[in-house]
């Protein structure tokens, strides 16, 4: 077994879940990625939360066997009732991935390049997290 890789934040604010991702990520680092986020959840109702915004501005990569897990919390947010998800720091490879990921779902999936471009269109949320400045 290996040592979880890659670091998160995650801050919820009702109906929103942000979330930061840094550095590359293993199998074992999206594992434990998924086991916190679904921690989290237990706190809110189905429905309760149904927007997510993910920061891959310091993302670097995930694993291909981290793919299982990543698609299943997919799933979940899917089942939660999860409606909108917007990943800001996107870069060709990383588009490519994300719209492979959601392919098969109803959640609508916006991309931004990085967290100022996010915010032009959604200023509400300037400091809902501490990396949205």
């Amino acid at each position: 077994m290996f040592s979880v890789h890659g670091q998160w934040h995650i801050d919820i604010a009702p109906p929103t879940v942000f979330v930061n991702l840094v550095g590359a990520f293993n199998s074992e680092g999206v594992t434990a990625l998924v086991q916190e986020a679904r921690l989290r959840w237990q706190d809110y109702q189905p429905g309760e939360l149904h927007c997510a915004v993910v920061n891959l501005s310091e993302f670097e990569m995930t694993t291909a066997d981290s793919i299982a897990a990543l698609k299943a919390y997919c799933k979940d947010m899917e089942l939660r009732g999860y409606r909108q998800i917007d990943y800001i720091g996107i870069d060709a490879l990383t588009r490519k991935f994300i719209c492979e990921l959601w392919t098969d779902s109803d959640i609508k999936v916006q991309l931004y390049l990085d967290v100022a471009a996010y915010l032009s269109q959604h200023p509400s949320y300037r400091g809902a997290a501490p990396w949205l400045v």
